[in-house]
C-alpha cells in the first residue's frame, strides 16, 4: 500500500504562473526537482498522476500551466486554427518565464540547485527542450512525444499539414528558440526522448533529426543521450515510457540525495 500521507500536493504561484507542486512531505533536505510541462489543450492537473509517480521516488515535481491553458485564460477550443495562432507564442513565453519560476522555487520550495531536470509532453516537450538548451543549470531533459528540432518541425509541418511555420514565427525567433542552436553546449547533460514511432501529432522524424544532430557531441559517453522508439504507438504516454523516465532520473539526477523512496 502506498503511504499517501508521505506526499504533499498543493497549488502555488511562481512568477505569477499557476503551478502544481507534488513532492514528498517537507523535510530538512533539498529536493532534486523536475519541472514538467503539459501539452497543447491540457493543463497541470492532467499530469498530476505522472508527477505523483516521480514524487514517490523522492523527486519534487513542479507543473506550471502554460498561457491560455488551465488557470491562465484557457481557450474555449483548442482547434488547429488556434494552434497555428497561439502555439509558438505559448512555447516562447513558457521558456522565457522559466528562469523566474525556477528562482522563486529555489527561494521557497527547497530546490536542490545541483539537481534540476525538465520534462514535457508534446508541446511541453518543445518547451522543455528549449529550456534545457538555454539554461545550463538544468542538468537533465526528458521528452514524451515532444519536439526538439524546430528545423525539422518546419519541414514536417509543410509536408504533412501544409503549414508554413514562417507565418507563425519569424526567422530570428526560430533561431533563438530552436534547441539545436545551442547543441554544442549540451554534453555531458543527459537527454532522454520517448516517442511513438507512428505519432501523427508530433512525427518521430523530428526527434530522429535532433538525435542525429546532437549525438556526435556525445561520443565520449553516448549512454547520456537516448531516443527510445515505441513500436506502433501514436501520441500517447505509456507505462513503459514512465518507467524509463524514472530510471533515467534515478541514474542521472543526483540519485545519492534520494533517501526516501516508496515503491
Amino acid at each position: 500500500m502506498i503511504p499517501w500521507d508521505l506526499l504533499e500536493s498543493k497549488k502555488v504561484t511562481l512568477n505569477n504562473v499557476p503551478c502544481l507542486i507534488v513532492r514528498p512531505t517537507a523535510s530538512k533536505r533539498k529536493f532534486p526537482t523536475l519541472f514538467h510541462y503539459h501539452g497543447w489543450g491540457s493543463k497541470k492537473e492532467n499530469h498530476k498522476f505522472l508527477g505523483t509517480i516521480f514524487a514517490l521516488y523522492g523527486y519534487q515535481v513542479i507543473l506550471p500551466d502554460s498561457n491560455f491553458h488551465g488557470d491562465r485564460n484557457p481557450l474555449k477550443e483548442y482547434t488547429n486554427e488556434n494552434m497555428m495562432k497561439y502555439f509558438w507564442n505559448i512555447v516562447n513565453q513558457s521558456v522565457t518565464e522559466f528562469q523566474e519560476i525556477k528562482e522563486e522555487a529555489k527561494n521557497f520550495y527547497s530546490v536542490d540547485e545541483n539537481a534540476i531536470a525538465v520534462s514535457g509532453s508534446s508541446m511541453g516537450g518543445y518547451i522543455g527542450s528549449t529550456i534545457f538548451a538555454k539554461n545550463l543549470d538544468v542538468q537533465c531533459l526528458i521528452t514524451f512525444n515532444g519536439g526538439s528540432s524546430w528545423r525539422k518541425t518546419e519541414e514536417v509541418m509543410k509536408k504533412y499539414l501544409d503549414i508554413n511555420i514562417e507565418k507563425m514565427l519569424d526567422r530570428e525567433q526560430a533561431r533563438e528558440f530552436d534547441p539545436l542552436t545551442y547543441k554544442e553546449s549540451f554534453y555531458p547533460r543527459p537527454i532522454l526522448m520517448l516517442h511513438g514511432d507512428v505519432d501523427t501529432s508530433v512525427p518521430i522524424e523530428i526527434q530522429r533529426d535532433f538525435y542525429q544532430e546532437v549525438v556526435p557531441f556525445y561520443q565520449e559517453d553516448q549512454d547520456r543521450i537516448c531516443l527510445q522508439e515505441y513500436h506502433n504507438m501514436n501520441h500517447h504516454i505509456s507505462i513503459k515510457m514512465v518507467e524509463s523516465a524514472v530510471k533515467w532520473l534515478q541514474k542521472y539526477l543526483n540519485p545519492n540525495s534520494i533517501k526516501n523512496t516508496y515503491l
